[in-house]
């Protein structure tokens, strides 16, 4: 599995430990372009526009905050289809948090991507075809695609394919609406727009590596934080004595003048590890000091929002609480006691080993969904035919059907998922395949699962799934 991690972060990051800084083109606001490749649709004009045609300006937000790489791939465009047919996108990553003059701000670039476009008859209808590109230092272009945004209403509004890092494949894909209304005047009523202050943690003790751009931050309420720049890169929880990480325990090295260490190395994505030291000059806070206890889930408060048919006119609202300690209360015309496993919104049932389930309480966990989606800020639950979880060397993923014929896979950690996949579990329980969409499987979850081999069967555990050999 340290396959998955080294293709798909290796794009995602160009390893954001590099302090949140991106690759981007600064300067005045030039229209580098791109050639236009031939191309059989009809112009409504000549094809370089007159003086006199119009322009166009679009607008759009692709947002990502969760797991890595967030402060990269999260950012605001601006596009201009200018009078004379050329078309200019700007990338602006607000979660960089550099609000400075766009000019010179390594967060904004300039001509991010560049082309030309024109008026057409697309499939019948009028059209804006968009040439964009990516302009590489020696005047070749990658990325390259063609886009027609069709007008409804008065508005425009096409999806574009946009590299996480300039001339690499690894994309996401932003909307962009507008129309002949100019919204921003140039880059800096963009920044001005979608600007934010970072919302850190409060830290009962901070250690940093200002060589790698990385802080770790240990919470009062016993959580550890290690950040890259603004981006979560790891969680886990402190003691007196040290951090756990990702599953590992680190010692907390202090010494006699009360400043302390904390030595740790994570995979670059690649294969090859990156060595932290985060140091802290003054760590008396931890004498003695242990976090706080976590706040049990409010009885009060369960997840609720899905209904239950036992069959007979017998329907019920579920409710499920999870408790701190890894148990758990399904509540379906009676309470049942179980423990969870949890990974990313998935949560997966099953039954204590130690307080195995009796009569009706057996009866029904036996017939009601065992894995469910839960929504933590609505507290709500999704019950799913089919859950299973994957703990992997250096990478989690989940499998969870709602429908019982279609499976969706995911890496929480990195919030990415594919669905879709049809799938069957063999009669003896003991073997899950997967088969992939044979078509739309384009972007970033493609590419990560062609990265893995496309693996189609694995071997069930209980709750858990492992490739087969």
């Amino acid at each position: 599995m340290k396959k998955i991690l080294a293709i798909a972060l290796a794009a995602l990051m160009v390893f954001a430990m590099i302090a949140c800084g991106s690759q981007t083109n600064t300067g005045t606001q030039t229209q580098a372009t791109a050639a236009p490749a031939a191309n059989n649709d009809q112009p409504t004009g000549g094809e370089e526009p007159a003086a006199e045609a119009k322009s166009y300006q679009l607008v759009g937000k692709y947002d990502e905050r969760d797991g890595q790489g967030a402060s990269m791939m999260t950012a605001a465009f601006l596009l201009n289809l200018n009078a004379d047919g050329t078309a200019v996108l700007d990338r602006y990553q607000y979660l960089q948090y550099d609000a400075s003059d766009f000019a010179s701000n390594p967060s904004y670039g300039v001509s991010f991507m560049s082309g030309t476009w024109k008026a057409v008859q697309k499939d019948g209808l009028d059209a804006l075809q968009i040439k964009l590109a990516v302009v590489n230092d020696d005047g070749t272009t990658s990325n390259d695609q063609t886009v027609y945004a069709y007008e409804v209403a008065g508005e425009y509004s096409v999806d574009i394919n946009f590299p996480i890092v300039p001339g690499m494949s690894y994309s996401r894909t932003v909307t962009v609406v507008g129309g002949e209304t100019k919204q921003f005047a140039d880059g800096n009523a963009l920044i001005a727009a979608y600007k934010e202050e970072p919302q850190m943690p409060e830290a009962l003790v901070l250690f940093e590596d200002a060589e790698l751009g990385a802080s770790l931050y240990l919470v009062a309420d016993g959580t550890a934080i290690l950040y890259s720049g603004y981006d979560v890169i790891a969680e886990g929880t402190w003691t007196a004595d040290s951090v756990v990480l990702g599953g590992e325990e680190i010692a907390i090295e202090k010494n006699a003048d009360g400043s302390a260490a904390v030595k740790l190395s994570r995979d670059r994505g690649d294969g090859t590890m990156l060595d932290f030291n985060l140091t802290c000059a003054d760590a008396s806070a931890l004498a003695g000091a242990e976090p706080a206890e976590p706040a049990a889930p409010a009885a009060d408060a369960p997840y609720t929002g899905a209904t239950i048919d036992l069959g007979g006119g017998n329907a019920f609202d579920p409710a499920l609480v999870l408790n701190e300690d890894g148990t758990a209360v399904l509540t379906v015309a009676m309470g049942i006691n179980v423990k969870y496993e949890r990974l990313g919104n998935l949560v997966v049932l099953f039954e204590d080993e130690a307080a195995p389930l009796e009569g009706y309480g057996a009866t029904i966990f036996g017939i009601v969904p065992h894995a469910w989606i839960v929504d933590d800020e609505a507290k709500t639950m999704v019950g799913q035919k089919v859950g299973f979880i994957y703990n992997g060397e250096g990478a989690q993923m989940t499998f969870a059907s709602e429908d019982g014929e279609t499976m969706t896979v995911g890496l929480p950690a990195y919030s990415m998922e594919g669905a879709g996949y049809t799938f069957a579990i063999s009669e003896d329980g003991t073997t899950l395949t997967l088969t992939a969409p044979e078509a739309g499987w384009e972007g970033a979850w493609g590419q990560v699962w062609e990265s893995m081999g496309a693996p189609t069967t694995w071997t069930i555990d209980g709750i858990y799934v492992t490739p087969a050999a």
